[in-house]
């Protein structure tokens, strides 16, 4: 998993998204137990903190994920919220290969979030009834987020010839 800022050129391209994570089937422990889901927050993803906005997010499955050993493991589904509400972003989109999987989620609700106190960012992978999601074997995707920082760019990146305070 790799979380990790977009340069000024990319945040133009990519409609003001400032953040990237980069997730894959390789990201899921071994040995989780049947009906479990897994969850990655401190780590792999960034805390928030007082006064930063998160405006809004995108989820994109490259390829959907799968268990090439087992087709009756039909639905896992994605998350992405925070430590106080885990599906406050994207709510439990269908992320396995099964015919109703959700290649793009663009969510309409739930954007702009002011946090008044620092948080925790969580993405959290759920599993169907009587499987493991340590047995999938397939499946990649990235979320795009748009950070709004409590320090403005103004305050952490130095003019030339400047003291740094602008």
């Amino acid at each position: 998993m790799k979380f990790s800022p977009l340069t000024d050129n990319e945040v133009s391209q990519n409609g003001g998204f400032t953040h990237r994570l980069d997730f894959s089937y390789r990201d899921i422990p071994a040995g989780i137990a049947n009906n479990t889901s897994t969850t990655w927050g401190a780590g792999y993803l960034p805390a928030v903190a007082a006064s930063d906005i998160l405006v809004k997010t995108e989820l994109h499955l490259t390829t959907p994920f799968a268990d090439a050993s087992d087709s009756a493991f039909n639905s896992d589904t994605l998350s992405l919220g925070d430590a106080t509400t885990a599906t406050r972003f994207i709510n439990a989109s269908e992320a396995n290969v099964n015919g109703t999987e959700v290649i793009d989620v663009i969510p309409g609700a739930n954007q702009n979030v002011i946090y008044t106190a620092a948080g925790q960012l969580v993405l959290t992978l759920n599993s169907m009834a009587a499987k493991s999601l340590s047995d999938l074997d397939t499946g990649k995707g990235y979320i795009l987020l748009s950070i709004n920082r409590a320090a403005g760019q103004a305050r952490v990146k130095a003019t030339p010839f400047s003291n740094g305070l602008t």
